[in-house]
């Protein structure tokens, strides 16, 4: 048999976290694997073994092994099945088997055995086929013992090939019998931090759903190697991904005694290196959180990193952390419980990397970078005319204390990453304040229960001309003087000042300013006003803070907001009957960019008082707050969706199981999960934009009436179209999401027939969308609904849960032929149709059945 080499050539250093051993496995902490920032793992440099032979778990003397690069991959006998390839063949598997890829999808996919030196792996590519690609054989299988029980782990390399696809899905199988019944370990690759590691179950006529997600902290990429590992036993399944844990979940519906193969949806891939083994022989774990890179300056507070060191017995690892320059990064390990805990402490400018090694697995590293710059130094320069250059003015009183501080050069100014602008209080020169230019995030509140919302967030930006600085909130006192220190780092370019060039700002500068008295307690209307005129509050967050702290719970509370852009993140927690009314619908505008990547996932509120993150990546996060009524205003949020970086930017996300939102006479803008509601929403005369799944969540009932729903031309791709919405709704009685009177429409560019009304989210979540009397246009694909990839649930729709329309007509009121919809849709006739028809029949189930009729 052919040499294997696993490491190629010049690739060494970019596949060594990747490099695997037969019997390796992976953790959840913050390591690249995709090639996220500052962090590695590998895996290579042990000589496993399986048996490579056609007796694939027997004891046979026969193995194949090959090396490069000091990374050995050995089959030898130890494991229960290994396969290399190494053949050039698919001897040990069914490949399309029955239910197979090209039964299912396109009949346009390829199997090849592609060299990459001396290494050879399996490739399929896809074209847009789904389903079972490979099954290993029954002779192949027979050596493995945990068949008998169904209890076994399978491990493999796999390496995403981009195919041009929508979807994006590749799957390790276990417990195998047939197209209908398999588990699955899932690759969900989005090229971007939204990317995903997913349990998958098989469903009925080869359909699939998702059981499980998870974020794996790394952008899974393509053309990059991962390691993916499915443990089972019993009903207990565990997933890992490049020796990192990731997730687990309970499935007590399948324990059958099947095989191992290989599944996707839209995905062309290279696999190599599939073992099983004992699933109860663990994998040597190592973890650091946070893992980022670290910006900042010589003197600033240390950095504290959680590591969490296993090893195969489960019990607690020892680990080296070591800094590649300790006259920039020192470090001080103290080991606890569960690992220990590394601080890196700032000593010295420049860069510097900090490695952590397992102790019982030396090739098993994750690794942290920094970079330094000098400490900070007071700036001494003065300016003509510099009085009229700041918010606040120099010398003011008055200032506000959630006041965007702004200075104002004679041309465009450019921001670096190094520097940072201080802000200390001028009684005794004590530092109050610390913005850096990257890597920042703010504490947004506090709420009612000492709530707070972390979010990682540029505090630093230029607009035009001008230099805008948000402090951290709740910094800066009432009837309280402060100073502004600017460093001189901080802006790149030559820029100047009253026509002085610019070398930083010092308390000798002169920018200088007292904050106002604090507002009266108790006031049921204030006003928020960004422009300079008297206003009580100058952001719409500031007025939130203080409604939070004012007034009981249901106390009713008046946002009144003046035009303007207010560049902010939102939240509200444990306040009802609060209302945020806009000046006008156009030119109230709350706007700013947040999204994934920056802050993954839905996010939620956090009882720490300096938490920067968990917050998620909506613009406004509503929480335990009832009758939130948001009226005559726009929000945006303004991210726009790149490939590599995760496009899911909500504008709302309203987390209030059992309460009441009431949005009218605005509009929500965004790209992709442009509103997520929970509990029950009522969108009134509004206009909701996007182009993914911009309306989504896991509403009790959410009701669109007399308003606009826009798909927009997906910025990633134009040729794509769009999803309306994705349901999680909990209960099959629940009336979901209703669509009434309303319009489906589209920017000029989206393609005719490239829009569906909604897919699933193949959670085993109830997919209950309706439309009643929505004009549509021709963006919106005759079949209307995506049926597979996933399935929806129910499979076919009743008159009362699942996907259902009424009195479809286009834009003109002509009507619209919905003979082609896809059959697990349901077409109500006029009687069924009356239990949506009305806000008083889709929120009959508020109040335990008491019911809501709002008014406009």
């Amino acid at each position: 048999m052919r040499p294997k080499s696993l490491v190629r050539g010049t690739m060494l250093a970019a596949l060594l976290p990747f490099l695997v051993a037969c019997g390796g496995g992976s953790d959840p902490a913050p390591a690249t694997g995709g090639g996220a920032t500052g962090s590695s793992s590998s895996s290579g440099g042990v000589a496993a073994s399986s048996s490579s032979s056609s007796g694939a778990g027997s004891s046979s003397s026969s193995s194949s092994s090959s090396s490069s690069g000091g990374v050995t991959f050995t089959c030898s006998g130890t494991e229960w099945f290994c396969e290399d390839f190494q053949s050039g063949t698919s001897a040990k598997w069914t490949t399309l088997p029955s239910g197979g890829a090209t039964s299912i999808g396109t009949a346009n996919g390829t199997i090849s055995f592609p060299q990459d030196g001396t290494n050879t792996s399996f490739q399929y590519d896809a074209g847009s086929s789904k389903g079972v690609v490979a099954v290993v054989t029954d002779a192949a299988f027979t050596g493995v013992t945990g068949r008998a029980t169904a209890d076994y782990y399978v491990e493999a390399r796999i390496k995403p090939i981009n195919n041009s696809t929508t979807n994006k899905y590749i799957c390790l199988l276990g417990r195998y019998v047939d197209p209908n019944n398999w588990n699955g370990g899932c690759l969900n690759v989005q090229n971007s931090a939204s990317s995903k590691v997913e349990f998958h179950k098989a469903t009925t006529a080869g359909g699939w759903n998702r059981t499980k997600q998870f974020s794996p902290n790394r952008v899974i990429l393509n053309d990059v190697w991962y390691k993916l590992r499915l443990e089972m036993v019993g009903s207990s399944m565990t997933l890992y991904i490049d020796d990192e844990l990731v997730g687990t979940q309970v499935d007590t519906s399948n324990s059958a005694a099947g095989k191992i193969g290989i599944w996707l949806d839209n995905r062309s891939f290279a696999i190599d290196d599939i073992v099983v083994g004992d699933a109860t022989i663990k994998p040597v774990l190592l973890s650091v959180s946070p893992n980022t890179t670290w910006i900042a300056e010589v003197g600033d507070a240390d950095r504290s990193i959680a590591v969490t060191a296993t090893k195969s017995d489960t019990t607690v690892d020892t680990y080296t952390a070591v800094s590649s320059n300790p006259s920039v990064i020192a470090v001080t390990n103290t080991p606890n419980a569960t690992g220990g805990t590394t601080v890196l402490k700032a000593v010295g400018a420049g860069s510097a990397t900090v490695t952590f090694t397992s102790g019982s697995k030396a090739s098993l590293t994750k690794s942290v970078s920094a970079t330094i710059s000098p400490a900070f130094v007071m700036p001494t320069a003065t300016y003509s005319g510099f009085a009229g250059k700041t918010v606040p003015a120099a010398a003011s009183t008055g200032a506000y204390v959630d006041e965007t501080l702004a200075l104002t050069f004679d041309s465009p100014p450019t921001i670096g990453s190094n520097g940072s602008v201080r802000i200390f209080k001028s009684s005794d020169d004590s530092l109050v304040d610390t913005i850096k230019l990257t890597g920042e995030a703010n504490t947004i509140g506090p709420a009612v229960g000492n709530y707070y919302r972390g979010v990682a967030t540029p505090l630093v930006r230029v607009s035009g001309n001008k230099l805008l600085v948000r402090p951290h909130m709740n910094k800066l006192a009432y009837n309280t003087q402060y100073y502004v220190a600017v460093a001189g780092d901080v802006v790149t370019n030559s820029v100047t000042l009253n026509g002085t060039a610019f070398t930083g700002v010092g308390k000798t500068t002169g920018w200088s300013f007292t904050t106002r008295a604090a507002p009266t307690a108790g006031l049921a209307t204030v006003l928020v006003d960004d422009d300079g005129s008297s206003a009580d509050f100058r952001s719409v967050q500031g007025a939130l803070n203080y409604v939070m702290a004012n007034g009981a719970p249901a106390t009713a509370a008046t946002i009144n907001v003046n035009d303007g852009t207010y560049n902010e993140l939102l939240y509200l927690r444990g306040r009802d009957n609060v209302t945020i009314r806009g000046q006008s619908r156009s030119g109230t505008v709350i706007a700013a960019e947040n999204y994934d990547s920056r802050n993954t996932g839905s996010g939620a509120g956090s009882t720490t008082a300096t938490v920067t993150a968990g917050g998620g990546r909506s613009l406004f996060l509503i929480e335990d707050a009832d009758l939130l009524t948001l009226d005559t205003l726009t929000m945006e949020n303004t991210h726009l969706k790149v490939i590599g970086v995760a496009g899911q930017a909500e504008v709302l996300y309203y987390n209030s199981a059992a309460k009441r939102l009431v949005a009218k006479n605005a509009n929500f803008i965004s790209r992709q999960d442009t509103i997520q509601t929970n509990g029950f929403a009522w969108f009134y005369n509004t206009l909701i934009a996007g182009d993914v799944d911009f309306i989504w969540g896991s509403a009790k009932a959410a009701l669109f009436e007399n308003s606009e729903i826009r798909t927009r031309v997906d910025s990633t791709d134009a040729l794509k179209g769009g999803y309306i919405i994705q349901a999680r709704v909990a209960s099959a009685s629940d009336k979901g999401y209703v669509f009434l009177n309303s319009s489906l429409t589209r920017e000029p560019a989206v393609p005719d027939g490239a829009t569906v009304l909604g897919r699933s989210a193949g959670n085993g979540s109830f997919d209950n969308v309706t439309y009643v009397n929505v004009k549509m246009d021709a963006h919106i694909a005759a079949a209307g609904w995506q049926p597979t990839s996933p399935v929806p649930n129910p499979g076919t729709a009743t008159a009362t849960s699942g996907w259902k329309e009424y009195g479809s007509t286009k834009l003109d009121n002509s009507p619209l032929d919905i003979s082609g919809r896809s059959t697990v849709a349901r077409t109500l006739n006029t009687g069924e149709a009356t239990a949506f028809d009305t806000r008083a029949a889709v929120f009959s189930a508020f109040n335990s059945g008491a019911g809501w009729n709002p008014t406009p």
